[in-house]
């Protein structure tokens, strides 16, 4: 079977985790603040900002507690997101307010965000789909003049950039994930941009049971004014969701072959724009303009025979599926939903996310290609 996705790990990452392994620590330490110090780099950004996590789900519920959602506030979520979004704001007591997305694109725009405005918005979740970035500049611009927190789910948008800037460093927080079917994978794990120093202060006590950041041997580490090493404070409640030397060495190791994954992914998108381009009713994702940078994470067709065409390929070997499926059509969201989303309908009933990851040989590349063809070649 031809995966969706796949990581690709090698003995590289072998080699770094068996100096984890030499070293005798394997819980969080240098290996962590060197793989958040590199990824920053490699975004062209400054670590300070940077914190890592174990997935890009805790950074998302981290989100809602950072800027304290509560009952009063609404937070826009594009229908099309992530159900990490929408499960973090209802258990913050905020009220979630969909918004439709571009029906080809499936990300959002500002227009989209604009009809879902009200006097109780606090924030608005945007998501890069498939690594595309959104129209950044008139969605911040949008946001400021409303004074809404803007937060990027750039889960699938490592190493994309809209004019110059990483996505998810571009709004007020964004996170990105390293779990088993990204481009960069460390089994599981995630990282965060936090804009405001204080915040980022926040967020990894939080993430560390609420120790005071200056505290960096855990809890035997004792306070100024405490006898023993053993006493502690506590500046806040927390919980305990830190990332391991272990999962930060494959992501050094990761890291080393990003640029070298996107190039393979990219190869791969642009051979699918032109060898399906005209074929049946196919519409295809719009291409990174010359100021974008795509991460090339996703490759989706929409077309009125995609359940048809799903199976069709499922007996040839090839797997796909669409991603992802809305939350206004999930009974858990339901009590949020006041309208209708046409064009997430429309992205719902018609988009197939095919095979797009750097392990898939020539072979398998041309096998998709010649599938979908001889699907449309028979009717």
């Amino acid at each position: 079977m031809i995966n969706l996705f796949q990581p690709s790990l090698g003995n590289e990452e072998l080699s770094l985790i068996k100096d984890v392994f030499a070293s005798n620590w394997l819980g969080k330490g240098s290996g962590v603040k060197d793989f958040e110090s590199k990824f920053a780099t490699s975004l062209s950004s400054n670590s300070e900002n940077f914190l890592s996590t174990t997935s890009c789900t805790e950074a998302i519920f981290l989100s809602a507690k950072l800027f304290n959602f509560s009952k009063i506030d609404e937070i826009i979520v594009p229908t099309i997101s992530f159900p990490s979004v929408g499960s973090a704001i209802i258990e913050s007591g905020a009220k979630i307010v969909f918004c439709d997305v571009d029906k080809h694109s499936l990300n959002v725009r500002s227009k989209d965000i604009q009809k879902a405005i009200s006097n109780k918005t606090k924030a608005v979740y945007i998501t890069h789909y498939g690594g595309i970035p959104c129209e950044m500049d008139e969605i911040i611009e949008l946001c400021n003049q409303n004074k809404i927190i803007v937060i990027e789910d750039s889960a699938c948008a490592v190493r994309s950039f809209y004019k110059g800037q990483a996505c998810g460093t571009i709004g007020d927080m964004g996170m990105w994930s390293f779990d088993a079917m990204k481009t960069l994978s460390t089994a599981d794990g995630g990282m965060m941009y936090i804009k405001d120093a204080d915040k980022r202060i926040e967020a990894e006590e939080s993430l560390y049971l609420g120790l005071p950041v200056k505290s960096k041997s855990g809890l035997d580490s004792s306070s100024e004014n405490a006898a023993n090493w053993w006493e502690f404070e506590m500046n806040r409640t927390g919980r305990r969701a830190i990332m391991n030397n272990v999962t930060a060495a494959m992501g050094l190791s990761q890291l080393n072959k990003l640029s070298a994954f996107i190039d393979k992914r990219k190869n791969i998108f642009e051979k699918y724009i032109h060898e399906l381009g005209h074929i049946g009713d196919i519409k295809l994702p719009p291409t990174p303009e010359f100021e974008y940078k795509s991460s090339y994470y996703f490759f989706w067709i929409q077309t009125e025979r995609r359940d048809e065409l799903a199976k069709f390929l499922l007996d040839k070997g090839v797997y796909t599926t669409f991603r992802y499926w809305p939350l206004d059509k999930i009974e858990l969201f339901s009590k949020y939903v006041i309208e209708e989303y046409p064009n997430s309908n429309y992205a719902a009933s018609y988009t197939l996310n095919i095979p797009l990851h750097q392990s898939l040989s020539d072979e398998d590349v041309d096998l998709v290609i010649n599938s979908i063809k001889e699907f449309y070649a028979q009717l």
